[in-house]
């Protein structure tokens, strides 16, 4: 890991990056600093989206020394400063917590799952009780397995597969069969297992995260990993889905700046729309 990452600077440049990227550059950042494999920043980049919700062009800078202060306490400190802090949080601070989570979840379709185990946990060390998912010790003996979680558990598999293939569509649009018949000749189970375990009941799931912010999620996971393909992909995808062309260059310029801040090097120039 290329250590510390992200000073005061950094926070509020990533913040005040773009006017289209206002309500989603901590996803973009998070995402980027997963792939990159420095989970420990994503902390710095959640505190200081929370501390500075709604009032970045006052208090941005004063934010980011707080954010960056409050992380140095000892675990015991911190966990007591950050239940006082957020004792009653607001809606917005609700919405924050669940849509990182979640980008770090989806996230792991393109980076690997361990990235996102590790990049959830740092987060979960530092979210407020009170915004800590509702949960409980489980048995893997139980019948209670998956309690908790956003996604239901009771869906049929062809209900799975029929949402996986509609967010497919979208996606894809003109090019779906021959990006279809791409994977299916490469092995079919790979097509398979990309319908049925990563679009299905993943990328497809919009109760978080809606299409377009799954897309910006997507474009900053394939960025500093030199995946041009799938990248230009993703950057048609998104078009495809709403997202205007200024929002997709900013949310994959900000990938980029964050990608040689982790010391990332790629082989050729990253595409671009």
């Amino acid at each position: 890991m290329a250590g510390n990452i992200l000073n005061s600077q950094r926070l509020v440049q990533l913040a005040g990056f773009h006017p289209q990227l206002q309500k989603v550059w901590y996803l973009i950042a998070a995402t980027t600093l997963s792939a990159c494999n420095e989970p420990q920043e994503v902390p710095k980049l959640y505190h200081f989206a929370m501390l500075n919700d709604s009032q970045l062009d006052v208090e941005g800078p004063k934010n980011a020394v707080r954010t960056l202060e409050l992380l140095q306490s000892n675990p015991v400190k911190l966990d007591q400063e950050i239940n006082e802090m957020y004792n009653d949080p607001q809606k917005s601070q609700t919405i924050i917590t669940q849509k990182l989570r979640e980008a770090l979840l989806k996230s792991s379709a393109l980076t690997g799952i361990p990235k996102s185990i590790n990049s959830l946990q740092a987060l979960k060390m530092v979210t407020p009780k009170k915004l800590k998912p509702i949960t409980e010790d489980i048995d893997a003996h139980s019948n209670n397995l998956f309690e908790g979680s956003a996604r239901p558990v009771d869906v049929a598999p062809g209900k799975v597969v029929e949402n996986g293939i509609h967010h497919w569509n979208r996606i894809y649009s003109k090019v779906t069969n021959k990006v279809i018949n791409n994977l299916n000749t490469s092995y079919p189970d790979l097509w398979q297992f990309v319908l049925c375990n990563v679009y299905g009941p993943l990328l497809s799931f919009d109760d978080i995260l809606d299409a377009q912010e799954t897309s910006l999620v997507i474009i900053a996971a394939l960025v500093p990993q030199d995946l041009n393909a799938q990248l230009w992909g993703h950057l048609k995808g998104a078009l495809n889905v709403g997202c205007d062309r200024e929002t997709i260059n900013a949310a994959r310029n900000m990938s980029i700046l964050i990608s040689k801040w982790c010391g990332i090097r790629w082989k050729s120039d990253v595409v671009r729309l």
